[in-house]
């Protein structure tokens, strides 16, 4: 019987039905590509050298990473996996009875939306074009193949993380390899910069621009990982910030600056701020790096008003929003950082490409058998693990992998909901995160009742009037589009109070009732396929129930008594104001206000003609003067206006030389713009809108406020304008302006109770097992001791996550594990660890300084390192193991970190695989390749 091979040795191959049917298959999806596209496709025709009768075989595998700037560098990648055919033996050595006779290789070009092809004959030529969306071919100029080879290193530095980002029979190669190559590369970049904004941006951002994009992504990215700031700024930065013929470019000078600041060149990003804000004052990304810089030095009544400019200057971008929470959070505001938080815009997420292919006929995976004789990864994706596992086997306290298996289908813990969110719902998660880390959840649930509207209080706020049907809603819904969204999406929805009776009344903010309340009414529309992002009011997109007519008269009622304009005092802060409580005369009057009966509906005669009601007749009673209404503000709060103030004064009598200079003049430099005068609030288009009320609303104690200053973002709905607050505040708690409740936080509340629950659960049964003198390791299977460790890491117990991260690894190998593990041993999360032991009292954790931290994290290094490439992960750089050996590196000098990886008494052939990280840093020069 003759043995054939048609596999490759080293490379994934995934075998077609039909030859070419998986470049059909990319063709057709063109038109579905959003942003950078899928990975690289090389397909590849298999012959038979002596059997003629043996059909062709076509076979393909993903690739990023490799070099796409020209048809040479392809046909040579094409041409090497030539010698990865598998050898059949023989009687006299072996030979290869299978030949490769061509080859297509396909890149997608992110820029031209066009996907670029190289057709190589073995023997014979090479052919080059590209392919439209509509499937016609054409020629390849000199512009497309700078734009393929900027896209390919794009997708390779981003999608570089395996965890993060995986494809079926995906290899990955490094796109960079000596300084000489990425000197061409950096021309290649620098040519094509100013049309990075065609290729999108990340999940986080709304409005893309030539500083803010992919392209920018990728090159932090690159350049960050290893701290290689000094050549990202000198080599790229500078010369695109003083290009312009009318001086610096402001956003652009903000990603230089950001670059001084993080290697260590402070002095030079003031001077570049200083320069960008003469040139724009309102530039928010500007903005945005000052505030960062001032907070890091402590700093935080300066970096709070440039925070809140920023959001002035940008209300529609999520990280201005962000930042200004995360500077309220660590100044000790919690109030305005939850109010903050909540007036986020959210953005519906995108997800990355990912390549579209045929049901495949098999798919082969080859083995490295002489790297993993000491390293058993296990079953095919590392479901297995090393010399733990086989321990393990033998175990009589180890469940079988069936059982273990049934446990994981029924286990809580893995059903889990806050590791699903993804883009601005996830960072949004973190900053709740973080406030929670700094109050406990008894006060962040004070904190919830303080901000946000509870169930009693709109119940005995706005009572439901008549209601309106959906056929007469659907015939006035051009009245209002603005209006009809911001209540279309769950933030000015009402309750139906039979359902609320049994509640408590005290706990339960108006979003959850919205989420419970069992109402029939209209769908949203679908939302638009695409890559354009869309705001979004929740984690999962999907069609939520209108509010009630009555509601929806309440607060339309509130948002036309709340469009006149604010007090002086209160403009420009870009936050929520301090709330005005009411007075007694009119917390009686509006008591006595007679409640309309139910079920009334509304005259057709008569739609489109504004009802006023009982708080609209009584507005001009209760407004009082500026100077008894105003309540004294926080002094942070006051400070931070003064600073707003007097920004502009400062600007000017800044010295930037170094003789003269002081230190109080630079940090001036550092703050802002020329001051401008704040001007007045404007209402936001929910308050401009003219409501549709058409019965009248009782509403015995409603409070209407004035809208808030900060302008409105674009993806915020109406209630961030709607302020409502009860007539009897607490004692001793500082007021201010209640809020609705957004429905995605809500949901993010409960995400984190339910963190809460399954932390405070498995800690309790965790002491309980260990004061029996009971088997820790097997009450939880692997999957869920990692599970158990993420939970940990987002409820900022790093210490914990450790503890469940090594049970895991006691039962099996893991890379996600073993990741998270290096990320401690390398001091990622020392902040975190500082601050726990601070508030916990946990026993110090290794310093990272120590020789024992640098072993544990060379180990990891190589079950990692080793996991790669069983996986075909060559690439030595960007990924995310070379970026802690760099930082191993940077802190114990490659001398000493090289010295103790040959102190472990590795094979040769897996020391190799972690020399070439090594390597790396000595050509590129990183921070400690000296010594």
């Amino acid at each position: 019987m003759v043995v054939h091979n048609d596999c490759l040795q080293d490379v994934p191959d995934i075998f077609e039905t039909e030859i070419g049917e998986s470049l059909a298959t990319r063709t057709d999806g063109l038109g579905m590509i959003r942003e950078l596209g899928p990975p690289d496709l090389c397909h590849i025709v298999k012959t038979h050298s002596s059997n003629k009768n043996e059909p062709e075989i076509g076979s393909y595998h993903h690739v990023l990473g490799a070099d796409t700037s020209s048809s040479a560098s392809l046909a040579a990648y094409i041409n090497s996996l030539q010698y990865s055919l598998s050898d059949t033996p023989g009687w006299f050595g072996t030979s290869n009875s299978w030949k490769i006779s061509s080859g297509t290789y396909c890149s997608y070009n992110a820029f031209s939306n066009v996907d670029l092809r190289v057709q190589i004959k073995i023997p014979g030529g090479v052919d080059a074009y590209i392919v439209t969306v509509q499937g016609e071919r054409k020629e390849v100029s000199e512009d497309l193949w700078r734009e393929c080879h900027v896209s390919s290193f794009l997708r390779a530095i981003l999608h570089s993380d395996p965890q993060a980002y995986s494809a079926t029979g995906l290899r990955r190669v490094t796109p960079v390899r000596s300084p000489d190559e990425e000197a061409r590369l950096a021309d290649t970049l620098l040519r094509q910069f100013s049309a990075g904004w065609a290729l999108g941006s990340n999940a986080e951002t709304q409005a893309i621009s030539t500083a803010c994009n992919h392209l920018t992504d990728g090159l932090r990215r690159y350049f960050g990982g290893a701290g290689r700031f000094a050549d990202y700024a000198a080599d790229l930065l500078a010369p695109l910030t003083y290009a312009s013929d009318k001086g610096v470019d402001p956003e652009i000078a903000a990603l230089l600056a950001d670059a001084y600041i993080h290697c260590d060149e402070e002095v030079q990003a003031v001077r570049v701020m200083h320069q960008a804000l003469k040139a724009k004052p309102s530039c928010a990304p500007l903005l945005l790096v000052q505030a960062e810089f001032l907070r890091r030095k402590h700093q935080p009544v300066q970096a709070l008003a440039l925070a809140r400019m920023a959001v002035k200057y940008a209300p529609s971008e999520f990280h201005a929003w962000a930042k200004l929470a995360h500077i309220y959070t660590g100044s000790g505001d919690f109030h305005r950082a939850l109010l903050t938080l909540n007036a986020c815009p959210m953005y519906t997420y995108v997800g990355r490409d990912l390549p579209r292919v045929p049901a495949p006929r098999r798919i082969n995976y080859p083995l490295k058998s002489d790297i993993l004789a000491d390293y058993s990864l296990g079953e095919p994706y590392g479901a297995a693990g090393g010399n733990n596992a086989m321990r393990a086997s033998v175990d009589s306290d180890a469940p079988g992998r069936v059982e273990e298996m049934a446990q994981n289908e029924t286990s809580d813990i893995l059903r889990l909901s806050a590791p699903t969110l993804n883009g601005t719902f996830a960072a949004a998660y973190r900053l709740l995160a973080d406030i929670f880390g700094e109050v406990g959840w008894d006060e962040l649930l004070m904190l919830r009742s303080q901000v946000f509207v509870m169930e009693e209080e709109y119940r005995n706020s706005a009572v439901p009037g008549a209601a309106v049907d959906d056929e007469e809603e659907g015939e006035g819904e051009g009245q209002g589009e603005g209006q009809g969204e911001g209540q279309g999406e769950g933030q000015g929805e009402g309750v139906d109070e039979d359902q609320c009776q049994n509640r408590d009344e005290d706990e339960v903010p108006l979003a959850t009732l919205h989420q419970r309340a069992e109402i029939e009414g209209r769908t949203e529309t679908s939302a638009k396929v695409g890559a354009e992002k869309t705001p979004a009011t929740a984690p999962d997109a999907g069609p939520e129930p209108e509010a009630p007519a009555a509601a929806e008269h309440a607060i339309s009622a509130a948002a036309a008594a709340a469009a006149e304009p604010e007090a002086p005092a209160a403009a420009g802060h870009g936050i929520p104001a301090v709330a005005e409580p009411e007075t007694a005369a009119a917390s009686a009057e509006q008591t006595q206000q007679p409640a309309q009966p139910k079920g009334k509906k509304k005259n057709k005669k008569n739609k489109g003609k504004k009802a006023q009601s009982p708080v609209e007749e009584e507005k001009g009673q209760q407004q009082q003067p500026e100077d008894e209404t105003k309540q004294p503000e926080e002094p942070a709060v006051r400070a931070a206006d003064s600073a707003i103030a007097t920004l502009g004064d400062k600007m000017d009598d800044v010295s930037l030389s170094d003789n003269e200079a002081p230190a109080d003049s630079v940090a001036a430099a550092s703050i802002g713009p020329e001051a401008e005068a704040q001007p007045e609030a404007q209402p936001t288009v929910a308050a401009t809108q003219e409501p549709d009320t058409t019965a009248q609303v009782a509403a015995p104690r409603i409070a209407v406020l004035e809208p808030t200053d900060a302008p409105a973002p674009a993806s915020s709905s109406t209630s961030n304008a709607q302020a409502l607050t009860t007539d009897s505040p607490r004692p001793g708690i500082p007021q201010v302006r209640k809020r609705l409740c957004e429905r995605w936080l809500d949901n993010l509340i409960m995400m984190l109770f339910e963190d809460l629950r399954a932390y405070t659960s498995w800690r309790s049964r965790l002491h309980n097992l260990r004061t029996t003198g009971q088997q820790v390791t097997y009450i939880f299977t692997q999957a869920e001791w990692e599970s158990l460790g993420e939970l940990s890491l987002r409820l900022h117990r790093p210490s914990d996550a450790k503890e469940a991260f090594e049970y895991a690894l006691a039962i099996r190998f893991s890379a996600k594990a073993w990741m998270r593990l290096l990320e401690i041993y390398t001091g990622k999360f020392a902040e975190m660890q500082k601050k726990e032991v601070a508030r916990y009292g946990v026993p110090v954790p290794m310093s990272v300084n120590s020789s024992e931290a640098l072993l544990l994290a060379l180990d990891a290094v190589v079950w990692l390192s080793v996991y790669n490439d069983r996986w075909y992960n060559n690439m030595v750089y960007p990924n995310p193991v070379c970026e802690h050996v760099v930082s191993l590196v940077r802190i114990h000098g490659l001398s000493k970190v090289r010295n103790s990886l040959v102190s472990m008494n590795l094979k040769p052939a897996v020391y190799n695989l972690v020399k070439g990280y090594f390597e790396f840093a000595e050509k590129f020069n990183v921070t400690g390749a000296q010594w």
